[in-house]
């Protein structure tokens, strides 16, 4: 017999509870679980060298790959979605993540 009275899993319950609170242990840069509270990490697409290339891109009207993923997978059925293993909320997400909605070109 382990702890509690239950019988010896060799620390299984243990691992496991671990496991489901591993998030408020570890946080990754840039999720929506913050590291450090009452820090709020910033987007790094959203600054510097490389934001200044896909406003350029944007300028020009040259479209992120990721926008043109967005558009293909719009048209695609709800079967072919799920063969592709994609949500209609993963496309929102996508879409909203690299701003496909905004105009190419010059927009204020």
């Amino acid at each position: 017999m382990g702890n509690k009275g239950t019988p010896s899993d060799g620390g299984f319950q243990q691992q496991l509870l671990k496991a489901r609170h591993s998030y408020a242990v570890h946080g990754i840069p840039g999720s929506d679980k913050p590291f450090v509270p009452g820090i709020r990490l910033i987007d790094s697409r959203s600054q510097g060298v490389g934001a200044a290339m896909r406003q350029a891109q944007r300028l020009f009207g040259v479209t992120s790959r990721h926008c043109m993923d967005v558009d293909v997978w719009r048209n695609l059925t709800p079967r072919e979605l799920i063969a592709r293993h994609i949500s209609p909320s993963d496309v929102d997400q996508t879409d909203e993540k690299y701003h496909c909605n905004q105009p190419l070109g010059l927009s204020f």
